[in-house]
C-alpha cells in the first residue's frame, strides 16, 4: 500500500517539484493551497482548496484523512504551526516543516552557522524587505517544537533556492543588470553564502523521510560548497559578468536609500549533520544546473527589465551609485 503525503503549497517551484517527484516515486499526494497558481495537478496529484489562515475551511477539506508524511512548505508564522497541528496532531506520520535561513538572521558570518546558532536576537542590521518573514518563521519554528506533542517532526533549513521554475527570478535579475553595463550595487558585508538547487532539495527531503534518525531535528541542508560574489557571477553568467561593475556598499547604506532585494544572500552554512544523516546523498554542481536555470528564467520572463519593479529597483540603485562614488 503506498504511503500518503500531504504538501501544504505545491503549487509553485520547490513544492510543486516535489509533488510530482513523490507521485511519481509511488506517494499518493495530495496538495493543500488556495488554487491562485495552479488550479490543475491531473488525476494523479489529488488537490484540496483551501486558505490555510482558514481554520474552518482546513477542517472541511482535511475531515479524517492521516497522511504518513506532511511537508508544510507554506507555513509563515506560529499561527499557521498551531491551526494544522490542532487539525492533524493525531493523524500525520510524520511532520516536515521546511523553514529558512533567514531565521538566523544574518546577512553574512566568518564561519559556518550550526543549527544551533540561530538565536532570534538581531545582533546586526538586517535586510528591511526580509526581516519580518525571517523573525516569523523562527516563530514557526518556536511553536511547531512547543507543540508537537507527541509527533515526529523535522525542521528544514534551506538557502536560497534556485533552478528551473524559480518564480522569484533571481538569475535574470542580475543578467539584466550585467546586460545594461552600469555598475552593480551589492552589500558590502556578504563574503561567503550557501544556496542549493531545486532538484537537490527534492531529493534531500526523500533523505529526511527515509531516515528515521532525521526526525527530532533541526537540519541545515544546503550545497555543501558556498561562494563569494566572484565566484557565483563567473559561474552563472561567464564572460557577461565583470568585477570592475561591481560596487560594494555598506548594507545600511543600501537599505536605507530603499534598495531592497526580495531575498537576502543568505549565510554560510555548517551542513555537517545533514551529510552524516544523509549519506552519500550527492549536491549539483552550479556549473551544471546555472545555464538551464538562466535560460528558463529569460524565456519565462522575457520582460522583466521592463517591468516597474525593475525600473523602480533599478533607478534607486542607480541613484544610490551617483551618491555613493560621489562621496
Amino acid at each position: 500500500m503506498s504511503q500518503r503525503m500531504l504538501i501544504l503549497g505545491g503549487a509553485r517551484f520547490h513544492g510543486l517539484q516535489a509533488a510530482e517527484f513523490f507521485s511519481n516515486a509511488g506517494y499518493e499526494v495530495y496538495v493543500l493551497n488556495r488554487g491562485n497558481y495552479k488550479t490543475s495537478y491531473g488525476s494523479h496529484i489529488k488537490h484540496m482548496r483551501a486558505d490555510r489562515n482558514d481554520a474552518d475551511a482546513l477542517k472541511s477539506v482535511l475531515k479524517d484523512k492521516y497522511f504518513d508524511v506532511v511537508i508544510d512548505n507554506n507555513a509563515y508564522n506560529n499561527s499557521h504551526i498551531n491551526i494544522i497541528l490542532n487539525l492533524i496532531r493525531d493523524r500525520c506520520g510524520h511532520y516536515i516543516f521546511t523553514s529558512s535561513v533567514a531565521v538566523y538572521l544574518m546577512a553574512s558570518s566568518d564561519r559556518r552557522l550550526k543549527e544551533d546558532d540561530a538565536t532570534g536576537i538581531l545582533k546586526e542590521p538586517y535586510s528591511p524587505a526580509v526581516r519580518e518573514y525571517a523573525i516569523n518563521k523562527l516563530a514557526a519554528e518556536n511553536a511547531l517544537i512547543e507543540n508537537a506533542r507527541g509527533m515526529n517532526c523535522t525542521i528544514l533549513r534551506f538557502p536560497n533556492i534556485y533552478g528551473e521554475g524559480d518564480f522569484t527570478a533571481k538569475l535574470s535579475h542580475f543578467y539584466y543588470r550585467f546586460r545594461d553595463g552600469g555598475r552593480i550595487l551589492l552589500e558590502e558585508e556578504v563574503d561567503r553564502f550557501s544556496l542549493i538547487y531545486v532538484k537537490d532539495v527534492v531529493r534531500a527531503l526523500e533523505c529526511v523521510i527515509r531516515n528515521e534518525a532525521c526526525r527530532g531535528r533541526i537540519i541545515n541542508i544546503a550545497d555543501p560548497v558556498d561562494y563569494n560574489y566572484d565566484e557565483f557571477f563567473i559561474a552563472v553568467y561567464g564572460d557577461k559578468y565583470n568585477r570592475d561593475k561591481l560596487l560594494l556598499v555598506p548594507a545600511e547604506k543600501i537599505w536605507n536609500g530603499g534598495y531592497c532585494f526580495s531575498f537576502t544572500w543568505s549565510p554560510s552554512l555548517d551542513t555537517s549533520l545533514s551529510q552524516g544523516l544523509f549519506g552519500d546523498l550527492s549536491y549539483t554542481p552550479i556549473s551544471v544546473w546555472s545555464k538551464d536555470t538562466l535560460e528558463w528564467e529569460l524565456e519565462n520572463f522575457k520582460y522583466r527589465n521592463l517591468s516597474p519593479d525593475y525600473i523602480r529597483l533599478r533607478e534607486v540603485e542607480l541613484k544610490l551609485i551617483e551618491e555613493y562614488c560621489g562621496d
